[in-house]
């Protein structure tokens, strides 16, 4: 029996730290296309023990990293296999820079995981593994099947929920551009109910999708005929998912929708001007009215969370203001406001990093933390205007006269919206906290490798 240890690493423990704590999916599902021959553990740093890369029992030991924690995972790895254990990478970051990845892994896999993994352990089991392996993101799911759920770390508080995959848009900040052949395709509905029937217990379930209601009159029509079986299976729980705004002008699938259980969408808003929605090559926002929008949702008793990002190019110092005039005119329930990160392999890296803005101390690139050097604001400076943002929505009027609204409209949606609310008040809190904490770094000279974190 090969012991196979799966890890996600990272340096911060997020249990306290984001507004909904739901879980990542990546390696339950490269678990469930594992063989019987494989033990199998999986070590969450987000949310659980640290790995102790000294005592960790495993022949085999396969990291799925984002870019904040693949410097934590470079240094497991090289201590890992300075015992004489084989270690394998994957995900966006490894995708990104696989050149990079395998001066701290034995094998990486780029692109989509499942079959490349297959293919791997096949390999390695044989004696007569690659350096590299590949994996298109235009494959059917039909055998995907389901997340080994048993794997998931408990400390999770709701269990997420995967229907469909891929994003044909290339908007140029997206960590989705890294990969090639990025066909939406579905999961078939039978698995998709197995998985749901796994996690009716739960009063929330979030759907992971890149966007729910896909990108067609045919995605459409699959999506409402899983929501019909959804609706028949009766399921407790209330849902929430991302898409796009486009799903105001499909009344009959929100219909389906909320009576399957959703009460909230996250729209990718990004930008409330034209500027800055072509600059980042957002351009099916273009020319959307946002007030229409969501008043249309918002008819069809969905809530909607308004994903906004600072610090474009083309953002000046009134720009936070505006974004507040606007998305309150527009009657968005709330916003989630990130910082323009530029993320390796995407567009905005390439660009940014061609002008000395973007960073390589990958330990900082988050969308919480100022990474780039932006053009109109000094990182103090964005700080301060995101906490701007919120605090016009995360305060006690505000929230009271949401509350107020809802109360007349559908009460099944008050008790998350004020969760949600109160959540992203301490995360906020923690996430200022950590930025205060970390001292930034000296700049890297050019074309060098960036810095190893030490193992904790």
């Amino acid at each position: 029996m090969t012991r196979l240890a799966m890890v996600y690493p990272s340096k911060y423990k997020e249990t306290h730290g984001e507004e909904l704590l739901y879980s990542p999916l990546a390696l339950a599902y490269l678990a469930r296309h594992t063989p019987d021959t494989f033990r199998i553990s999986l070590h969450d740093e987000y949310v659980g023990e640290d790995v102790d890369p000294d005592t960790l029992q495993a022949d085999l030991v396969a990291f799925s990293p984002i870019t904040p924690g693949i410097s934590r995972a470079y240094a497991l790895a090289d201590r890992l296999r300075r015992r004489g254990i084989v270690c394998v990478g994957g995900g966006a970051h490894v995708s990104a820079l696989p050149e990079e990845a395998l001066q701290h892994f034995d094998t990486v896999i780029v692109g989509e995981g499942e079959g490349p993994w297959r293919e791997y352990l096949a390999d390695f089991q044989a004696g007569r593994t690659r350096a590299r392996y590949d994996g298109r993101m235009d494959v059917t799911l039909e055998n995907l099947g389901t997340p080994r759920r048993d794997l998931i770390h408990p400390n999770y508080e709701y269990p997420s929920v995967m229907t469909s995959r891929g994003c044909p848009y290339g908007c140029s900040f997206c960590y989705l551009t890294v990969f090639r052949h990025r066909k939406y395709r579905t999961i078939p509905h039978d698995t998709i109910i197995e998985d749901l029937d796994s996690v009716r217990r739960s009063p929330i379930v979030v759907v992971t999708d890149e966007n729910f209601m896909g990108y067609s009159d045919a995605d459409v029509e699959d999506r409402m005929t899983l929501l019909e079986r959804m609706i028949r299976r009766n399921y407790g729980f209330f849902w929430g998912c991302q898409t796009v705004v486009g799903i105001a002008e499909r009344p009959e699938l929100m219909k389906l929708m909320y009576r399957a259980g959703c009460r909230a969408v996250f729209l990718g808003f990004e930008a409330v001007d034209e500027a800055s929605l072509r600059e980042v090559n957002k351009k099916q926002n273009v020319g959307v009215d946002y007030k229409e929008a969501i008043r249309k949702i918002h008819d069809q008793n969905i809530g909607v969370i308004a994903s906004c990002i600072l610090g474009m190019d083309s953002h000046d110092k009134d720009y936070p203001k505006r974004l507040i005039r606007q998305l309150k005119d527009a009657k968005a329930d709330f916003p989630r406001v990130f910082l323009m990160t530029a993320w390796p392999g995407t567009p905005l890296f390439k660009k940014l990093n061609e002008d000395g803005r973007a960073s390589t101390e990958w330990d900082r690139v988050r969308k919480d933390m100022p990474s780039i050097e932006y053009k109109h604001f000094t990182h103090e400076e964005v700080l301060a205007a995101k906490k701007e943002i919120l605090d016009s929505f995360f305060n006690v009027w505000n929230i009271s006269k949401i509350t107020l609204w809802w109360v007349f409209k559908d009460r099944s949606i008050l008790g998350q919206f004020l969760r949600m609310a109160f959540r992203n008040r301490v995360s906020e809190w923690i996430k200022r906290s950590r930025i205060q904490k970390s001292r930034p770094k000296a700049e890297l000279p050019e074309g060098a490798a960036p810095q190893v974190d030490t193992v904790r």
